[in-house]
């Protein structure tokens, strides 16, 4: 709890916390590895390597920066939903599509306790490695 708390002063202030980056620094990098996935095929083999919460979880955080459009659609404002977004996903990880993926999402985000931390916590802490990209870590090819 204490922790929580020194994080939402800090931020208040506009200080970087002292444990990485901002929330929107590390959703930003999350989404840039989302959108790297989505322009994969289903063809290529990848599979998913962590659990499907983790995956939604990704997925959700990615999709609620807005950053991620819909580069071939029929849409006019070319925004890629996220009902789209966990499709297309599930279809290049051959990952089963879950009926609600919002309530996916958000049982993940709801995790607690050392064993269940959420995926962008976790990914947040992976990210103090130069070059670290560890979403498409979790993604195993078929040559591996």
């Amino acid at each position: 709890m204490m922790i929580d708390n020194h994080e939402k002063h800090t931020l208040s202030l506009g200080q970087q916390p002292r444990d990485g980056l901002l929330r929107h620094e590390v959703e930003s990098r999350l989404a840039g590895e989302v959108a790297s996935l989505l322009r994969r095929e289903p063809r290529e083999g990848l599979s998913w390597r962590g659990s499907s919460k983790d995956l939604m979880e990704a997925l959700h955080a990615a999709f609620t920066t807005g950053m991620i459009a819909d580069d071939g659609g029929d849409d006019d404002d070319g925004t890629l939903s996220f009902r789209q977004m966990v499709r297309r996903a599930c279809g290049v990880l051959h990952v089963s599509e879950p009926r609600n993926p919002y309530e996916a999402a958000a049982r993940a985000e709801r995790r607690k306790g050392l064993r269940r931390t959420p995926f962008i916590e976790r990914y947040r802490r992976s990210l103090n490695r130069p070059g670290a990209t560890p979403f498409l870590d979790m993604i195993a090819d078929s040559s591996d």
